[in-house]
């Protein structure tokens, strides 16, 4: 039998300073890949024109637009126009590993009784000022356990991927709502229609610390989104869990990352306290 085809799906807003790099990365793996979909969503800098110099080196990547505002309008642009057997969703930011699309396909084309449904990995921050020690125990415990795919209730957004059927079976039950976690609602919908999510331990991406740079009202905005998701899927249990016991804690670690983050001068390379009163601007979501 032949393997799955992969599609890879990229909605983008705004992001001429890193989606040439992503595309790179992608384009280093097209024995794996048939389409890079980038969906323009109303990009207002050079994002188009670098996708466009990019698709001229290597043509399976395709620039399509969507323009109703709105990262969920983006990708289920991207998620219907894909043709692939496997549709992988990442985001702009996302740099991908050398052999992450070897592995996505490898890990399906094994899986001939369709056990699996969709797939997700994690992501690990880049370019932060102090380093990532943690993320990168983590990831070397991961891989020591390489073997043991585990069951997971949701998908993570910036590395996930669906069987095409999968997609079809759940694209009319994935909230439009831009006041949620789509990744989450999405993941939950999976399971929902009676699919298995796993997680891979070895298709590790890079992310922007974009959002980890973002004020606290912000930032706690932003983390209210996933208690609001599970209260969608009527996970009242988890919903309370989350907003009790998880997110409490996760701000406050947000407070003291932020300082460290803010107090970085990127011009010198060095921690200074006056950094800390800077105007930085917000992740904007699209």
């Amino acid at each position: 039998m032949n393997p799955p085809s992969l599609s890879v799906v990229i909605p983008a807003y705004n992001e001429e300073e890193i989606i040439g790099e992503c595309l790179t990365r992608l384009a280093e793996q097209r024995e794996h890949i048939a389409e890079v979909l980038v969906v323009d969503n109303n990009s207002t800098d050079r994002t188009t024109e670098i996708v466009a110099e990019q698709a001229a080196r290597w043509p399976a990547i395709r620039l399509i637009g969507e323009a109703e505002q709105g990262l969920v309008h983006a990708r289920n642009r991207g998620l219907d126009s894909a043709v692939g057997d496997l549709i992988a969703r990442i985001d702009a930011d996302t740099l991908v590993p050398p052999d992450w699309a070897r592995q996505i396909v490898d890990f399906f084309a094994a899986d001939t009784s369709g056990h699996w449904a969709a797939a997700c990995g994690r992501g690990q921050a880049y370019d932060l000022p102090y380093g990532d020690t943690v993320g990168t125990l983590r990831q070397r415990w991961r891989e020591r356990k390489a073997h043991r795919v585990k069951q997971v209730p949701v998908l993570y957004g910036s590395n996930m991927i669906l069987r095409q059927h999968t997609w079809a079976l759940i694209r009319d039950r994935v909230a439009m709502r831009r006041d949620v976690f789509e990744d989450v609602d999405t993941g939950l919908c999976v399971t929902e229609v009676g699919g298995r999510n796993a997680f891979l331990p070895t298709i590790t991406v890079g992310v922007a610390p974009r959002r980890m740079a973002t004020g606290m009202v912000s930032f706690t905005r932003y983390m209210s989104c996933l208690p609001r998701t599970l209260l969608l899927h009527k996970r009242y249990g988890l919903a309370l869990g989350a907003a009790t016991v998880y997110l409490p804690p996760i701000i406050v670690l947000h407070a003291a990352r932020l300082v460290l983050l803010r107090t970085y001068d990127t011009r010198t390379g060095r921690f200074a306290p006056t950094e800390l009163f800077r105007k930085t601007p917000e992740r904007v979501a699209p």
